[in-house]
């Protein structure tokens, strides 16, 4: 074969193996592109489902944005709020007892705080006589609240020991303190992370989100 022959035959042949070589990028970076896209959805639908159950920080703090319990942040913030924090009084109804804390968006989280802290020597010393029955050492890990309910998560010493009252007062105190923001209707529980279906070694059932009408036998007196 002359060379005059050959050098066609060779330009057509490297221009094949230039296309057939661009092709093959493309594909590689496509197949790039597609298994980033899919490691991004998964990434978001993990952090959706650890929003869904109800986690902010590990000290059950929320940020700037608050928990969800207040509607719209007022234009001139106050420097302090009162809320109803809910003990037991003379070991039969819950009571409500006013106490006024610094401001903050996160109000249910705050208060959640002084619930799981107890009442001060000063409370403790009124007339009826009011205590908590939630056990110490109980630790508030996160709280959302969002279309009407408040999801919160509690450390494993939420349900230690007691019995039939003590047990369901200790909901019906986190239940009516909640409760008494505009924005949640209802209070979904959790603990360590995980929801509660059967609560404590007494086997209440907690199949649903809680209301105050769920503990009208321990209907709160308010002071």
């Amino acid at each position: 074969m002359s060379a005059s022959r050959t050098r066609p035959f060779v330009s057509i042949l490297i221009a094949a193996l230039l296309v057939v070589a661009a092709l093959g990028s493309l594909s590689g970076c496509k197949s790039k592109d597609d298994t980033e896209d899919t490691k991004t959805s998964e990434g978001s639908s993990a952090n959706n489902g650890a929003n869904d159950a109800g986690q902010q920080t590990a000290d059950g703090t929320a940020g700037d944005e608050g928990d969800g319990s207040v509607d719209e942040p007022p234009v001139n913030p106050p420097t302090e709020i009162t809320v109803r924090l809910y003990w037991v009084e003379a070991g039969e109804n819950s009571l409500g007892v006013e106490r006024t804390i610094p401001y903050t968006q996160a109000i249910a989280t705050a208060a959640m705080k002084e619930l799981l802290a107890g009442p001060t020597a000063a409370e403790k010393a009124t007339w009826p006589a009011i205590d908590t029955v939630i056990p110490e050492g109980t630790k508030l890990l996160g709280l959302t609240v969002a279309n009407g309910v408040a999801k919160v998560d509690l450390s494993g010493e939420f349900d230690d020991g007691g019995g039939t009252f003590s047990v369901t007062a200790r909901l019906a105190q986190v239940v009516y303190t909640l409760t008494q923001f505009p924005t949640v209707n209802s209070v979904e529980f959790y603990m360590d992370g995980v929801a509660v279906e059967i609560f404590s070694s007494e086997g209440l059932i907690l199949g649903e989100p809680q209301t105050p009408e769920d503990y009208y036998d321990l209907l709160p007196i308010d002071a």
